[in-house]
């Protein structure tokens, strides 16, 4: 299947924290919180999806992508509480990463700080796309809101990621798939003019 699901995610996260011998959480809390220069992506999630925030950073990193995730580099930090501090911090993180791929859960509207965080890499960097974890039994995904705005990720027949635009929708709401409608995403990374969303119509 194409995207990401709920099951298949949550057992990878199991099985990493059990090939450690630990909890997902104290798996999270001993991942490697040595800051990078540069990260090839801000991982933007919410705290309440712990066991899918594994699985989705495990599966990255193993694809060899340098990942930054708030609360797995700074566990100690209190991110339910919206501070200076913590803002000024991400801003700085989010100014080292070449992408922002927003975690998109059953969840991720209880988060303070993802449609922020969304906002600003927007504003700065352009390079912004969703990356959905569906409900088993889910098997298409339409960004709910403005998250519609944004190319998605799916994975390609070789298990590697690539972005989808998403259909532009006309004045009388028919929907228009624009070519070239996929790109791998390390293509996608790299270019600096066309991020892959829809036009304006």
């Amino acid at each position: 299947m194409p995207f990401l699901h709920e099951t298949e995610i949550r057992l990878r996260a199991r099985q990493r924290a059990k090939l450690e011998g630990l909890s997902v959480e104290d798996s999270l809390a001993s991942t490697s919180r040595q800051y990078a220069s540069s990260y090839d992506i801000f991982l933007s999630q919410t705290i309440h999806d712990a066991e899918i925030v594994l699985g989705v950073y495990d599966l990255l990193a193993k694809m060899g992508y340098s990942v930054f995730c708030d609360w797995i580099a700074q566990p100690e930090q209190h991110r339910g509480e919206v501070t200076p501090a913590n803002a000024a911090f991400i801003r700085y993180i989010m100014g080292l990463s070449e992408s922002f791929l927003f975690l998109d859960t059953e969840k991720a509207d209880q988060s303070k700080w993802m449609c922020w965080e969304l906002g600003w890499f927007d504003g700065q960097n352009g390079r912004v796309a969703i990356l959905p974890v569906l409900s088993d039994g889910q098997n298409y995904y339409r960004g709910r809101e403005f998250l519609g705005l944004y190319p998605y990720i799916e994975l390609d027949d070789e298990g590697s990621l690539r972005i989808v635009r998403p259909p532009a929708v006309g004045p009388r709401g028919i929907m228009i798939f624009e070519s070239p409608n996929t790109r791998s995403f390390a293509r996608w990374q790299k270019e600096s003019s066309d991020f892959m969303r829809p036009r304006a119509i």
